[in-house]
């Protein structure tokens, strides 16, 4: 039992904040876990700074969190950019002290054609014209920033591959178990690239989660953390 007090990091995805994984929070809280989360600089109101979006720049705010609150042995779930920015840290930083990683949609094809296609939906412009709705869930979560933050991430993509990608060397290098978990319904994330990740991973492993899109809000929370609490039950992290 001493295994559920393990620490679970949260992280969510490019566009968000922590409150969206507050619906995870609370299933794995019931289930006697132990979950931790934070926003990314430069995200949500009255954002810390971020002068440039980079995986490495996140990937070492995560580094500082770990530290700051001196986690031993975490488990990190991660919503798609989280996933990565937990996979960069453990492949990059000697150190990393994460002994299993969940990513939820994690997106790992940032060829330029991969990039052209979301560009669209990181637009201010054209989200403003076409996607009303969509304008207004940004401006709750993220105020008169929105628009920075939209700019902001579509550099990152155009840039990631280049610059924060992860290689096959970088995936053979992770040995701790890795889970990744793609909605059935992901309309962004392929079953071929993730699976294809989870091949170059030496403990890779795919499951798909049921009745999930790609956005946290709109996947199955209590079947992600059904699977985290049964890893930590069964002590699959060892």
């Amino acid at each position: 039992m001493e295994n559920l007090k393990t620490p679970i990091i949260l992280l969510h995805s490019a566009l968000g904040t922590s409150n969206d994984l507050n619906e995870l929070e609370t299933h794995l809280r019931e289930q006697g876990l132990n979950p931790l989360s934070f926003t990314f600089s430069g995200h949500g109101h009255n954002p810390k700074e971020a002068k440039e979006f980079r995986i490495d720049f996140f990937a070492n705010e995560l580094e500082l969190f770990i530290k700051n609150n001196k986690l031993e042995s975490p488990i990190v779930f991660g919503h798609s950019m989280g996933g990565y920015v937990a996979l960069y840290h453990k492949a990059n930083y000697e150190d990393s002290p994460i002994k299993a990683i969940y990513g939820h949609g994690v997106k790992f094809n940032w060829t330029e054609q991969a990039v052209l296609k979301e560009l669209p939906m990181l637009s201010p412009e054209h989200l403003e014209k076409n996607f009303p709705q969509q304008v207004e869930n940004l401006i709750q979560k993220h105020g008169t920033n929105w628009k920075q933050l939209l700019r902001q991430t579509a550099h990152m993509i155009q840039n990631l591959e280049k610059l924060d990608g992860l290689t096959k060397e970088d995936l053979n290098d992770i040995t701790i178990p890795v889970y990744l978990l793609l909605g059935d319904q992901d309309r962004m994330v392929t079953s071929e690239e993730t699976t294809l990740t989870a091949n170059s991973l030496p403990r890779g492993y795919v499951k798909t989660i049921s009745h999930s899109k790609h956005d946290i809000q709109r996947a199955n929370i209590k079947e992600i953390a059904e699977i985290l609490s049964l890893g930590l039950a069964e002590n699959l992290f060892s």
